[in-house]
């Protein structure tokens, strides 16, 4: 006997962690289900469960189903990359809204991915898989330089470098394959690829089943510094018109991934660059954007995203939002430490409060907190959210903020 509707979002990690508190709103039982326990310390800070009534821990779809015996299960909801697969599976066998099993790999691990674009005719950059065990190193005399290497599986940023050496690619291989942090050995297989010319910008797409279409929900672009060849290092993001030439450009081609790796139901986000030659794909991502950007996106244009992708797992919204206007913009300063030591004071809170633009801040440390150099997007010490009509006034005032925040050190620390 069911006693309960219920809603279920595998390993919500982010801004999926927010799916919770919508859910309860539509009249729903919120339930995380979570299949890694041991997540790396850069995501389970950023897995905040408090608006799950339920918290259920499993890994296969059988102890999932008997977990939730008493529930009926209305709709399942991918909450990360981790949660792609099982969240494609639990959905097939309960017979609800979801995106294709045979494709799932091809949502979730890099090199799965381009292979599968490249056999629907999606045009990407040249690239290839390194396993876990073996590699033919002369390969690499071959390569154009610079290239990327990256894990084939994982999450903000982690790992990714830019080589410019045979030395580079080979200790870049070195490291992913013995990352302490790795959830499982997929996520030790490496990818090496092209080095994309162009500005980088991401994609939030509404996919509405397959005769219901897709909208283009953001666009954006990304501001990143490079550092010990990390190429990850964000600085701002920022929202940009819909009405862009850039914006159409990129959708059209995004539709062409999403379509080409069944991407039929939900909310999701595409990382691309738009060089010369027009775009090319750096990573398609099946669940929400993070940072924040489904609550940025809600005060920049009143469209509620969670309520959004809810209704469209209820199969509740099969066609496109009529009116999407942007009447504000965003941007997002991510915070970056210059180096390693112990926080004794952060610089410039105040200051960063009175801007015009400012709407809030997340702050990842405290007086006394051990930092590291930020490497990466889960490094970042913190992000302030600015919102605005003008974007004139938040590229000024983004620059005031990196200006005016700083981290002060304890004397000899690292």
């Amino acid at each position: 006997m069911t006693d309960f509707r219920a809603i279920l979002v595998v390993d919500p990690v982010s801004s999926s962690v927010h799916y919770g508190s919508a859910i309860q709103a539509k009249g729903y039982r919120a339930i995380a289900l979570i299949s890694v326990k041991n997540l790396p310390i850069g995501l389970r800070r950023l897995q905040n469960l408090g608006g799950f009534q339920h918290i259920i821990y499993a890994e296969d779809v059988n102890t999932v189903v008997d977990m939730l015996s008493r529930f009926k299960v209305c709709a399942v909801v991918p909450g990360s990359d981790i949660g792609i697969c099982l969240a494609d599976k639990i959905s097939t066998y309960y017979g609800l809204v979801g995106n294709f099993i045979e494709t799932s790999l091809s949502r979730t691990d890099k090199a799965y991915q381009r292979n599968m674009l490249i056999s629907r005719s999606v045009r990407v950059g040249w690239g290839f898989e390194v396993g876990i065990n073996s590699f033919d190193y002369e390969r690499l005399k071959f390569l154009k330089y610079p290239v990327v290497v990256k894990p084939c599986r994982g999450t903000g940023s982690k790992n990714v470098k830019v080589c410019e050496t045979i030395d580079e690619v080979s200790k870049s291989i070195s490291s992913i394959r013995t990352n302490h942090e790795a959830v499982s050995d997929e996520e030790r297989r490496a990818l090496i690829e092209e080095y994309l010319d162009g500005e980088e910008y991401f994609a939030v797409v509404a996919n509405f089943g397959a005769a219901g279409g897709k909208q283009l929900l953001c666009f954006a672009t990304y501001e990143k510094l490079m550092r010990q060849r990390s190429p990850s290092v964000y600085k701002n993001i920022r929202s940009l018109p819909l009405e862009d030439p850039k914006a159409h450009l990129a959708f059209r081609y995004v539709k062409t991934v999403n379509d080409a790796l069944d991407v039929a139901w939900g909310i999701n986000d595409i990382e691309l660059k738009i060089g010369v030659d027009g775009p090319l794909l750096i990573e398609q991502n099946g669940r929400l954007p993070g940072a924040l950007v489904p609550k940025l996106l809600e005060i920049c244009t009143g469209i509620d995203c969670y309520d959004l992708g809810l209704d469209i797992y209820l199969r509740e919204r099969v066609s496109p939002i009529d009116s999407l206007v942007f009447q504000k913009h965003f941007c997002i300063c991510c915070l970056v430490s210059e180096r390693s030591g112990v926080v004794e004071e952060i610089i410039g809170l105040e200051e960063v409060k009175g801007l015009e633009s400012f709407c809030m801040m997340s702050l990842q440390v405290e007086v006394g907190d051990h930092v590291d150099l930020t490497l990466d997007f889960l490094t970042s010490w913190g992000m302030v959210f600015l919102i605005h009509e003008s974007l004139d006034v938040l590229q000024a005032e983004s620059e005031l903020v990196h200006k005016s925040l700083s981290l002060q050190y304890h004397t000899g620390s690292v």
